[in-house]
């Protein structure tokens, strides 16, 4: 395998289904650690797929699998503890959370 791209430049790979249905790694159960290249979809593991599995077991090729940048998939089904500018982020989020309520209850 190549070099690892950048987390910042890694996603989601949504699976077409009737629902929405998200790959996820089977070596390191991450979701947002995938690049695409024209051949396979690859994890920051080490992993690589050719194909995903929807729930009925049909094969889904990496030519119908679509990439989904960060920002734009689902963050629930991340892994924000690794990272630590999405940890910064969180924090400050949190930290404006608890003085506009301490500004409200003291104020």
């Amino acid at each position: 395998m190549s070099e690892l791209p950048p987390l910042e430049s890694c996603g989601f790979v949504r699976v077409p289904a009737d629902t929405e249905l998200w790959m996820r790694c089977e070596s390191c159960d991450k979701s947002d650690h995938f690049w695409v290249d024209e051949a396979k979809v690859h994890c920051r593991c080490g992993a690589a797929y050719t194909h995903a599995v929807r729930p009925d077991q049909s094969q889904v090729p990496v030519a119908e699998l679509v990439f989904v940048e960060f920002d734009k998939g689902p963050k629930q089904l991340a892994d924000l503890e690794l990272d630590p500018k999405r940890l910064i982020a969180l924090v400050v989020v949190a930290v404006a959370v608890l003085g506009g309520l301490a500004w409200w209850l003291l104020g």
